[in-house]
């Protein structure tokens, strides 16, 4: 058990014609804690992109290798949408096309039951990764997909190595930090790697406090364990509410000790891939 002490605050607008305002903030006790934990960041970016591997690269058989294949999108509002490609070749759906039990896709007209209310991506014999990007980012800004939530920006022209689509949200003070499921996607060409063209999101994010683990009043104590450096290892912490807004930087060597709030979760990115946190929760549990 952990007991802070209070603390008295003074302030005022004008000391000559104001009075003094008082507040007292109470002595809170709290019974559990995390533990010191380290945790690892490797994400460099809030910019959420999604890429392929190789953009050149020919699909040469759509029905054996992406038809029914998806990938799942979530917006900072909590929607979420499965983009699932259809071979135009065998009479697959047409984009925009919202999955239901007798949906053709291609060479099936029953599909899968995980396939029921997502969004056709229509795709062809020898397009090419770039081509399939392309044609999933014009379905996000498709009526049925995300429609507006999410703006994919096009995608360059077909090119050796990995390409991308940027996504980002045209309302303004709203947060562009979506949620890309790279890493349970059946759609294989995803470029998942971590190298500065791949495929970045919310996802690769570490959630360093969740919010459903403790009740307010709760406090962190995070440290950034890299050497200080002005634009090297420095650790950005944000709420992943609709505006995301970062909360705090810390450089190396600094620590904070901050209280929470209880009705989001806590991230953190960094500016150099590998920089290592310590963090430790101090609360009750919620």
């Amino acid at each position: 058990m952990a007991t802070f002490t209070p603390t008295l605050s003074i302030k005022t607008t004008s000391l000559t014609s104001n009075d003094l305002d008082f507040s007292v903030t109470t002595s809170p006790t709290v019974t559990d804690t995390t533990g010191l934990q380290r945790t690892t960041l490797t994400s460099t970016s809030k910019v959420t992109k999604l890429a392929v591997l190789d953009g050149d690269a020919d699909v040469a058989d759509v029905s054996a290798t992406v038809e029914g294949k998806y990938v799942d999108i979530t917006d900072n509002h909590g929607l979420k949408k499965r983009y699932v490609f259809t071979d135009a070749g065998a009479s697959g759906a047409a984009d925009g096309t919202i999955i239901v039990s007798d949906t053709d896709i291609g060479s099936t007209s029953s599909p899968d039951s995980s396939l029921i209310g997502g969004i056709c991506v229509q795709v062809a014999d020898g397009d090419e990764q770039r081509d399939l990007l392309e044609q999933l980012r014009a379905v996000v800004n498709h009526a049925n997909g995300h429609n507006g939530s999410i703006t994919a920006a096009a995608v360059a022209s077909e090119a050796d190595g990995p390409q991308s689509s940027t996504f980002t949200n045209p309302t303004t003070g709203e947060s562009g930090v979506f949620i890309i499921d790279a890493a349970n996607a059946t759609w294989t060409h995803i470029d998942n790697t971590g190298d500065a063209d791949a495929t970045n999101s919310g996802a690769d994010h570490p959630t360093i406090v969740d919010k459903n683990e403790f009740a307010s009043p709760a406090f962190l104590y995070v440290k950034n364990t890299a050497t200080y450096h002005a634009t090297n290892g420095i650790v950005y912490l944000y709420y992943d509410n609709h505006a995301a807004e970062n909360i705090m930087e810390i450089r190396g060597g600094h620590f904070a000790f901050v209280p929470l709030s209880p009705n989001n979760n806590l991230k953190a990115y960094t500016s150099t891939s590998g920089t290592i946190v310590e963090h430790m929760i101090i609360g009750d549990d919620a």
